[in-house]
């Protein structure tokens, strides 16, 4: 089970527009005119004011375990060593390279991460200096996992599922850390509002999430791109090698429950396809859409998603 969130950020911008060809000059000659518009806004957000308003924001939750500051492909901040409340390193980090970051940006990505009462999250910051007019110009996505469904260091598969599979046939688990997620997006989104006054912030979602077995094999895919609706950090940071396994896993539990919980149900690719109350976990598991999943990489290539990051303070990567 994965959980996955999300908290936009709207502030005041300008469109951008396009130059000016000669068939505009030609036209504005004869006294007509183009439309320049791009669909695109360049957004009134400063690099600096983004990172200040996140130590804010997150310091009033205390949460201040930092793993990563990349702005426009440069690592300014990377927590290699597990240090705990390492927050105000990374802005220090930042702020000596404010002569270059602290204004125009094309692509601020910020990741913290944070435990409470056995749920781990990760937190990123995806600011764009440029973004399309119907999108908010920075997402705060947070993805979260269960502790305990977590492989520790040195399990192997057989071990993991005796020590897994029991806690997945516990609906109360389920029900709990749902509400404890819920709970905090809702107190993220109210940081944030408090730090960044001059911008709307919504929760977009907050969702419980498991991923539908599927009898076929499954294709290699690229990361989603952090502009994507369906990235999830926790799945960049902190890798779990049993996913596949912990899938299979509360796929039968919940479905031999007399009421299986109100978990969103999604494919390989993160598509919706409807909650665990209401689907048919019978039914073809062609449901949803697998095309192309190799190819998909959200319309810019460009992005990696951050493979390159082993993880923060959890070394979630080394498992």
């Amino acid at each position: 089970m994965k959980l996955l969130g999300a908290v936009e950020v709207y502030v005041p911008g300008e469109k951008v527009l396009r130059r000016e060809n000669v068939w505009d000059r030609v036209v504005k000659w004869f006294g007509g005119s183009r439309d320049l518009s791009t669909g695109e806004m360049r957004a009134a957000l400063e690099a600096a004011a983004v990172v200040d308003a996140v130590r804010q924001a997150f310091q009033r939750l205390g949460i201040t375990n930092a793993v990563s500051l990349v702005i426009d492909d440069q690592v300014l901040y990377q927590d290699r060593e597990g240090k705990q409340d390492d927050l105000g390193d990374l802005f220090l980090a930042f702020h000596e390279n404010a002569s270059v970051f602290g204004k125009e940006f094309t692509l601020l990505r910020l990741a913290i991460e944070h435990e409470e009462a056995g749920l781990h999250t990760v937190l990123e910051v995806i600011a764009r200096g440029v973004h399309p007019e119907s999108e908010p110009a920075a997402r705060v996505v947070i993805s979260g996992r269960v502790r305990d469904f977590e492989p520790r260091p040195g399990e192997d598969a057989e071990a993991y599922r005796r020590r897994v599979e029991p806690l997945t046939q516990n609906p109360t688990l389920y029900q709990a850390h749902r509400a404890q997620f819920d709970a905090f997006v809702s107190r993220v989104a109210d940081a944030i509002r408090a730090a960044m006054p001059e911008g709307r912030v919504e929760v977009r979602a907050a969702e419980a999430m498991v991923v539908r077995p599927s009898t076929r094999p499954e294709r290699t895919r690229r990361p989603e791109p952090p502009t994507s609706p369906r990235y999830d950090p926790h799945e960049i940071y902190y890798p779990n090698v049993y996913s596949p396994l912990l899938s299979a896993l509360v796929w039968s539990s919940i479905f031999s429950m007399a009421m299986p919980p109100p978990i969103m149900v999604v494919d390989h690719q993160g598509n919706e396809l409807g909650t665990a109350d209401h689907i048919d976990p019978m039914a073809n598991d062609d449901l949803g859409s697998d095309a192309d999943a190799g190819d998909f990489d959200g319309g810019d290539g460009d992005f990696d998603g951050g493979g390159d990051f082993d993880g923060g303070d959890f070394g979630g990567g080394d498992f």
